[in-house]
């Protein structure tokens, strides 16, 4: 849940409302679950029975799913261009 939560930082609206945004729908529904925990100690510990929470998908954080190996070597490849001098080096092959 602490990744999830760390991923985008929450917006507090109008009349107490907090909107947080997550990457898929799977974190949607593990937040949503979680909330029955949560929003009752937060009502609690800040003193604010009208808080409440609301949970969107954004599509900004959508995470890149990489699956071949040319794939995984082009994505490496961004991270350290250094990458394609060693490959040419040790002539290596993916």
């Amino acid at each position: 849940m602490a990744s999830i939560l760390f991923m985008n930082s929450p917006v507090l609206a109008d009349n107490f409302q907090v909107s947080f945004e997550v990457a898929n729908e799977m974190n949607k529904s593990e937040l949503i679950k979680e909330m029955e925990k949560l929003l009752p100690y937060l009502r609690n510990h800040l003193n604010n029975q009208i808080l409440s929470i609301s949970i969107g998908i954004s599509e900004n954080i959508k995470e890149e799913t990489i699956f071949s190996s040319p794939e995984k070597y082009q994505h490496l490849l961004k991270i350290n261009p250094v990458l394609d001098t060693l490959r040419k080096t040790f002539k290596l092959d993916f």
